[in-house]
Formats: C-alpha cells, sequence, structure tokens
C-alpha cells in the first residue's frame, strides 16, 4: 500500500497494542491501558499524542467523546499487511483437527463438509469451503439400470469418490439390449476422460451410429449431461451461521439478522468465495467488500487441491474484530491435510 511508510516504528507498535488489545477485549482501548499492559517505555501522554496522529491518518477512530480509540477498516489493513503475528496452534487443537480428518472419507464432498464444521469449531467464525471445480476429473464409468420397462437410473462415477444419478423416465418400453448396447457404447467414449476433454456433442452423435429410437437414446444424452455437469459444478458449504450471534458487535437484532440472512444466501457466499479463488491468501476487510451488509464482516480466504488441476477455496466470515493470526494458522493447516486427502482420493487419476 502507498501509506505503509506512514508509520515510524512506534506508531507501528502502539497501532499493534490497540488493535490486539480491542480484539481480546471489544472494548475502546485507552493510552492509559497500553502504557501498563504492553511496557512500551512510553509515558501516557507521548502514547495519546501518537494516537491522535493515528487517529487523524485514519488507522483508527474514536466511537465516542469520552472512549478510547477502536482500529479503523485501514488500520486493520496495515495490521494483517505489515504487524499481524501467525500463531501457531496449540498443540491439542491441531491433535483435534488431525484425528478429525484422519477419519478415512472416500468421497471429497463429504471431506469438504468436515473440513467446514473442523474450520467452524476451532476459530469460532462461520467457516465457508468452496469444492474445487473438477473439470481435470476422470469419469470413471456410466452406468445405465433398468428399474423397469420404462424407468432407467443413469448413474455416473468420477474420481474422489464422486456418484451422480438421475432417474429416466421413458415414454415407451426400453429393453434390456438397447441399454447393454447403451452402456457399453458410453463407456468407450466417457471412461477415462477427464471432464473437459468429454464433447457432449460428440456423445449425441452416437444416434447415428446406433439402431436405438431417438425418443429412448436422447434423455439418456440428457441425463449424463446433467450428471456431468454437476460434477464439474462446485458446491460451498457454510458451518457456524449463528457463530455471529456470540460477538458483541451483533447484539443489536436487526443488524444480526440482516447478517445471518446474507449468510443463508449461498449463491451470494459462493461469489465471494470465487472472488478470492485466485490468491493463496486473501482479506476483504469490511468496507473493502462491495456488499453493504458485509460491511462489520471481514472473509479471509485460502486455495487448496491439487496444482494446476482442481483448485478450491476455504475461509472464514466474522467480525472485522477477529483473530486475524489464529485463523489464518487454521485455514492453511486445515487447507495442507485437505490437500493430503485430495492427492490420496484421486492419486491414481493422470
Amino acid at each position: 500500500m502507498v501509506w505503509e511508510n506512514e508509520l515510524n516504528e512506534r506508531k507501528r507498535t502502539i497501532l499493534k497494542s490497540i488493535i490486539d488489545d480491542y480484539i481480546q477485549s471489544a472494548q475502546p482501548v485507552g493510552s492509559r491501558t497500553i502504557a501498563r499492559k504492553h511496557e512500551l517505555g512510553l509515558g501516557s501522554a507521548t502514547i495519546r499524542n501518537e494516537m491522535a496522529d493515528l487517529e487523524e491518518l485514519g488507522y483508527i477512530t474514536q466511537p465516542h467523546t469520552s472512549a478510547g480509540r477502536i482500529p479503523s477498516d485501514k488500520g486493520y489493513r496495515f495490521y494483517v499487511e505489515n504487524l499481524m503475528q501467525i500463531h501457531s496452534l496449540a498443540k491439542g487443537e491441531m491433535v483435534i483437527i488431525r484425528n478429525a480428518m484422519d477419519e478415512k472419507i472416500e468421497e471429497i464432498n463429504q471431506l469438504i463438509r468436515r473440513a467446514s464444521n473442523i474450520i467452524s469449531n476451532i476459530t469460532g467464525y462461520t467457516a465457508v469451503v468452496m469444492s474445487p471445480q473438477l473439470s481435470k476429473t476422470v469419469i470413471k464409468s456410466v452406468q445405465l439400470l433398468n428399474i423397469n420397462e420404462r424407468r432407467t437410473l443413469v448413474v455416473v462415477v468420477a474420481g474422489g469418490g464422486i456418484v451422480h444419478n438421475r432417474l429416466i423416465n421413458h415414454e415407451k418400453t426400453i429393453g434390456n439390449i438397447h441399454i447393454a448396447k447403451l452402456n457399453q457404447a458410453f463407456n468407450i467414449i466417457i471412461s477415462g476422460k477427464t471432464i473437459d476433454q468429454i464433447s457432449m456433442p460428440m456423445i449425441r452423435d452416437l444416434q447415428k451410429d446406433m439402431n436405438i429410437p431417438s425418443e429412448v437414446v436422447m434423455p439418456i444424452f440428457e441425463a449424463i449431461e446433467d450428471c456431468v455437469r454437476k460434477i464439474e459444478t462446485a458446491d460451498v458449504y457454510l458451518d457456524g451461521i449463528t457463530n455471529i450471534l456470540n460477538y458483541p458487535e451483533f447484539n443489536d437484532l436487526i443488524k444480526a439478522r440482516e447478517v445471518l440472512d446474507l449468510l443463508k444466501e449461498k449463491d451470494i457466499i459462493s461469489q465471494l468465495a470465487l472472488e478470492t479463488s485466485k490468491k493463496q491468501l486473501d482479506f476483504r476487510i469490511g468496507s473493502e467488500n462491495e456488499i453493504n451488509e458485509m460491511k462489520d464482516l471481514s472473509i479471509i480466504t485460502t486455495i487448496y487441491g491439487r496444482e494446476g488441476k482442481d483448485m478450491g477455496t476455504i475461509g472464514v466470515i466474522g467480525p472485522t474484530r477477529m483473530t486475524y493470526g489464529k485463523v489464518v494458522s487454521s485455514i492453511k493447516y486445515i487447507g495442507e491435510l485437505l490437500n493430503r486427502e485430495i492427492i490420496r482420493m484421486f492419486g491414481e487419476d493422470p
């Protein structure tokens, strides 16, 4: 940032003290508190003058005339880029996370749901995890199963234990011979290919080479296409939505309801995650968020997955007064464990 040279070492130390104290207490921080708690070798008057400078520069604000100071969004931004200490997770926390992630799960979306729950429990905030966009995932098989003469179950199986299915109702009777021919043809064309190698027009050309009525073939084509699209589409998982109510910033019921309603809008949260999905570590702090209901919230995200293949996003949404250092260490550690499990699940894929 252009203003990172505005602060000398003394101002930086005082700003860090204010933010660390405010994160812990949720109370405005005064000069006497800093002088007493942090042993900076400075008197209250000197600290008060430095705080006046920090306020004039926009790093802190005074919520009430007689109160101490609280960080501004600009102050938090400077903090995460220059002052924040990444705290190592406690050994007990690491054991809890590792044990939870070590329970062998063979389906990627179940793994991601587990990660979301762990992040929420460890940080105390709202966790958001977006599954990888699996365009590089290999389709392992297509299975057509006749339920009866007019109903067929289409099952598409992909790497990472992903299975999607769709039930088709036929207008006319379809025999097992047709089903067997289609099963063989689809698996020749689709099995072993990644999603981005599959051409739906190519699949539709099959009909020209098979003596099977179009009213039988087309619904199956469409069902396979729908299953492949669902595999490729990223899902978003949220955990701990109501955790926001544990913080005094949201004691106001109207404000709390607005935030809770926002967090329930998965399309909006998905878009927020997508906007940060190309960065190893991203912070959106308060007013940096375009959505009005997010102005008192911060979102921290990082990416995970197989480098160059299928990348997803994990993150945390909480008040701007969040424990940034602990959140970063938590999502990074869980991201590393997710990477390990994803490699295990997809390791056999090219």
